[in-house]
């Protein structure tokens, strides 16, 4: 069950059935919603999409009695994660101090943050709403550093996207090591592992190399479908403008401009081919996991890469 594009209410279970009360956050998704069309610029719809991927991935060792709240939970985080985002690769809404201050909203009580904007309180009340569910899931102590880590990471992506796009330190290394972290994956996996009774610490190693290859296909996927808007915004921290302008197939001076978007697809194929020889390591790293079954996980992402797809048009 999704989001509709009217925005309807998405109902959370109840009843003894349901995941414990004490762990849903106080705020529905439509209100989250609200909250971001009150301050953010993107088309709501997308993150309708976002709610209907997180229903259908997740890993399949999570509690069945957990998959709607997860499902919830990382779709408000993800509107968390665009705000940062928007603070840092648009050059309309782009706004470093307002991303340092949204940045630290995780690690700061109320008290500590002066609420000089209506941006940071929307942040800070998605933010909070969906903590107050995430640390009720059953194994949240155990993941609570390894959370936190993998949301800095996550923050430190859109520091270098405004650093990228506006003090010139973008090289394809850092592009590399950074572009991906902003799709969430990591963190997303870490929610699941925390509602996966049977999972092994021991294999945490090995879980979160998928982890890492997973996100870097989501990247990938999600790529394709935002770099021609990310030329209008002219946003060089995107890797397949970061490498168009390195080979030479455009100039700096062309990024803005809608017919530069067709020089980029020539490139597609390079992200494509890296994102299948990252699902081939999934399948390869998935058949050592044996606290639960992971097999079957890479075939979820080569059909995440169509998803992407349906996004395109609510870009």
């Amino acid at each position: 069950m999704g989001l509709s594009v009217a925005g309807t209410i998405l109902e959370r279970k109840k009843g003894p059935e349901a995941f414990p009360p004490e762990s849903v956050g106080l705020l529905e998704l439509s209100e989250v919603m609200d909250l971001y069309k009150s301050v953010g610029r993107r088309n709501i719809d997308y993150f309708a999409w976002i709610h209907d991927v997180y229903s259908w991935i997740t890993l399949p060792s999570v509690s069945f009695e957990w998959k709607s709240a997860l499902s919830e939970d990382k779709t408000k985080l993800t509107v968390f994660d665009i705000l940062a985002d928007d603070l840092a690769d648009n050059h309309t809404t782009r706004s470093f101090s307002l991303l340092q201050e949204l940045a630290e909203i995780p690690w700061k009580e109320k008290s500590q943050t002066a609420e000089t904007s209506e941006y940071l309180d929307a942040g800070r009340r998605i933010w909070e709403d969906s903590l107050s569910s995430v640390s009720c899931y059953p194994r949240f102590k155990e993941f609570e550093r390894i959370f936190y880590f993998d949301l800095r990471q996550v923050l430190s992506s859109m520091m270098y996207s405004y650093l990228a796009n506006t003090e010139g330190i973008e090289n394809p290394i850092e592009t590399s090591f950074y572009s991906s972290y902003g799709c969430l994956v990591e963190v997303a996996i870490d929610m699941d592992l925390m509602c996966s009774p049977a999972f092994d610490m021991r294999e945490l190693g090995l879980v979160r190399t998928i982890a890492c290859l997973a996100q870097k296909v989501a990247h990938v996927g999600n790529m394709m479908t935002t770099y021609p808007s990310e030329v209008l915004e002219s946003d060089v921290s995107s890797p397949i403008i970061s490498l168009a302008l390195r080979k030479g197939l455009i100039r700096r001076d062309e990024l803005g401009v809608a017919s530069t978007v067709p020089k980029l697809s020539k490139l597609e194929w390079v992200f494509k081919s890296r994102a299948h020889s990252y699902i081939r390591k999934v399948a390869e790293c998935e058949k050592e996991i044996r606290s639960i079954n992971l097999r079957g996980f890479s075939d979820f992402l080569i059909e995440l890469i169509d998803k992407f797809e349906g996004s395109r048009s609510l870009r």
